[in-house]
């Protein structure tokens, strides 16, 4: 068992149902607040976090809201009519209900109902799946007491009461095995495929995920991460094949001794590899070459991932910021990935570490990955739809996921890099894409419908962020 959860919260509310009760909303959160500091002392600093007192002006909201939401440990939503009716509040439930099934929970909403909400049918409510949430959730029934004034004893006794399960639910903790067992949940659908003399290939599923890192990662890893915000929703609708390792010295030799190539640096960058090694000293123009010389080899259309596909398959179904948990530099977890030229002295075999839970390989450390993206230094306008972003700065391109070389905070699915194309050095590689031809696609739906698996249709659904009145 983990550490007690930190007490940070979200108060989830409308901001019409504050105003219309004088402001009575944003006093209760602060004399919750006060409760539950007198119930844990000092050592912690309670924080919940409410719009209106957290945000300064001129700072992007919704990257705030978001930011919040992935740190809180628990969520109060104030159960009114009009939030029910508020698609920006509905969101933030689903949000935080995904945050709760990180942690390994269920017990982390705690519904407030600050009006009677019995006689709402769910056709009247935003989203009928909320409304089935909080319903499924013991309430904290406040409607009783919202004309009381504020140091009635009636009102101080059920927010100490509050206070009080709260803190219970936060030092229950998490399980040291949640990542592991969110990773074993992620979509994965179990095909692999080579098409000689290319690189062995996953099929990644097709989903949603939020792309890009928290203020508060950034934080917790001390680094400047300006270029991997604002996070935002990217809907992958397709699934598409990428390769299980980056490529390796052997299929990169194939290549070479068919094209000329045997005079760059990839041969001999330094420290010894084999045929299982990943590929380093290759620019990402030496990349396209290599592509290229694939496509016209087997008739597929081999590509660079995009950015968002790279991070997508990273990823592979969690929000932490490595593919295992949060952190980089436990005990053993060069077991996991290949970090840092005092442990390894250099690149590793491809298949020596651990993979996640799409089957990839070396997605964190061993070497850089190039993409096909153009560099931005903001996610500000970035495609939403999978694609690459190949507008703008033609001077760089973007490497993905660390290296051995690289300290460990580089080695993070949000983290990226940006390097001019025709730059070569000893820790940069690259993996294969493939996108999914039609037939490939009906044919495996058709496989997979016999084998009553939806994996092709999981997360299919765009999913639209856009600012409605709280």
């Amino acid at each position: 068992m983990a550490g007690p959860l930190n007490p940070i919260g979200f108060w989830s509310y409308t901001s019409s149902d504050d105003t219309h009760s004088g402001g009575r909303l944003s006093q209760l959160r602060r004399l919750l607040a006060d409760q539950m500091q007198l119930l844990i002392g000092r050592r912690l600093k309670v924080h919940i976090f409410q719009d209106v007192a957290a945000i300064r002006p001129g700072t992007d909201w919704l990257e705030k809201i978001h930011e919040a939401l992935g740190q809180s440990s628990f969520f109060i939503p104030i159960v009114t009519p009009g939030f029910l009716e508020s698609e920006m509040c509905c969101q933030e439930v689903m949000r935080f209900r995904q945050r709760e099934k990180e942690l390994g929970r269920n017990d982390l909403i705690f519904p407030l109902r600050y009006v009677d909400t019995s006689d709402i049918r769910s056709d009247e409510v935003h989203d009928p799946a909320v409304f089935e949430l909080l319903n499924s959730r013991q309430w904290i029934e406040f409607a009783s007491l919202r004309l009381r004034p504020a140091n009635s004893e009636e009102i101080v006794t059920k927010l100490a009461d509050f206070a009080a399960s709260i803190r219970k639910a936060l030092r229950q903790g998490v399980t040291a095995d949640v990542q592991r067992q969110d990773i074993a949940r992620a979509p994965r659908s179990g095909m692999v495929k080579r098409d000689d003399p290319g690189p062995e290939m996953v099929l990644v599923p097709a989903g949603t995920f939020t792309m890009g890192a928290s203020a508060f990662e950034s934080r917790r890893e001390h680094v400047r991460d300006d270029s991997t915000r604002p996070e935002h929703l990217v809907t992958i609708a397709r699934p598409f094949w990428l390769g299980k390792y980056p490529v390796t010295v052997g299929e990169y030799a194939v290549f070479a001794a068919e094209t000329d190539q045997g005079g760059h640096s990839w041969a001999s960058p330094g420290f010894q590899q084999d045929d299982q090694h990943p590929v380093v000293n290759v620019s990402y123009q030496d990349a396209q070459t290599y592509l290229s010389w694939l496509r016209d080899k087997t008739g597929q259309s081999y590509r660079l991932p995009s950015e968002a596909e790279w991070e997508y398959a990273a990823r592979a179904g969690t929000s932490t910021a490595r593919y295992w948990g949060e952190g980089a530099g436990e005990p053993g977890e060069h077991a996991r990935f290949s970090l840092e030229w005092r442990v390894t002295g250099g690149t590793s075999p491809v298949s020596s570490f651990y993979p996640n839970a799409f089957g990839l390989y070396n997605t964190l450390g061993n070497v850089w990955e190039w993409t096909e993206d153009r560099w931005h230094n903001t996610y500000g306008g970035a495609p939403i739809d999978g694609s690459a972003w190949t507008a703008g700065d033609d001077v760089h391109r973007v490497l993905r996921g660390g290296s051995w070389l690289r300290v460990s905070s580089m080695a993070r699915s949000a983290s990226r890099f940006p390097v001019s194309p025709s730059f070569r050095y000893i820790d940069f590689g690259f993996r294969c894409a493939r996108s999914l031809r039609n037939s490939e696609a009906n044919a495996m739906a058709k496989a997979l419908s016999t084998e009553g698996s939806s994996t092709l249709n999981h997360g299919g659904g765009v999913t639209v962020q856009r600012r409605r009145t709280r």
